[in-house]
Parts: C-alpha cells; structure tokens; sequence
C-alpha cells in the first residue's frame, strides 16, 4: 500500500520584536500550498510502475489513488469557479469592505 508523504509546511524566521515591521501586507495567490496537478502526475508513474513490477492489488490501489488526486482538482477548479471570492482578490475585499471606493459600482 502506498503512503502519501507528509507535507511540511515552512514557517517564517522570527525576528526580534524591535525589529519587526509595524503592518504586514498579505496577498492570496490563488494558488494552492501544494500543487495538485504534480502530484497527480507523480501518483501516475507510480501506479505505472505499481503495475509493472506489483500485484493487481497494489495496482488497484495506485490507481484509486490517482483517480483521487484527479477528483480532488476537479473539485478545486469548480470551487473556484464558482466562488469570485477565490479567484479575484477585489471581489474578496469588496466583500468585507462593500462602502471602499475601489468597490462603488455607478449606474447611468
């Protein structure tokens, strides 16, 4: 059985506190921490190869695995679709602060 490898996340320096900005900007990207399209294409070669050397169990079960990772960026891309507030950051900030003026939306 394949074992998904954990993922460690990093984690930004500490500096001393008098050194520390006073405002922190923050920027979504969009994009996810872990690129799923790469690991889709990796869990391919390895049912390819599960199914080359392995039993038709060990197969099955890359595969499984594949078709899991598949859905998982299917789901994604939808969710993003779907809702601006992931794919456009304005539309995200418009939501919190609808009264900014980067959100007025005039009508003739």
């Amino acid at each position: 059985m394949m074992l998904a490898k954990p993922t460690l996340l990093s984690r930004p320096q500490v500096r001393p506190a008098a050194s520390r900005p006073r405002a922190v900007i923050v920027r979504a990207s969009g994009q996810p921490a872990v690129d799923l399209n790469k690991k889709v294409e990796d869990a391919v070669k390895e049912a390819e190869e599960a199914c080359a050397k392995g039993t038709s169990a060990d197969c099955a079960v890359a595969w499984d695995t594949v078709e899991e990772l598949s859905a998982a960026v299917s789901h994604k891309k939808d969710a993003v679709k779907s809702d601006l507030t992931l794919s456009d950051p304005l539309e995200a900030f418009c939501k919190d602060a609808p009264d900014a003026d980067e959100c007025r939306v005039y009508e003739d």
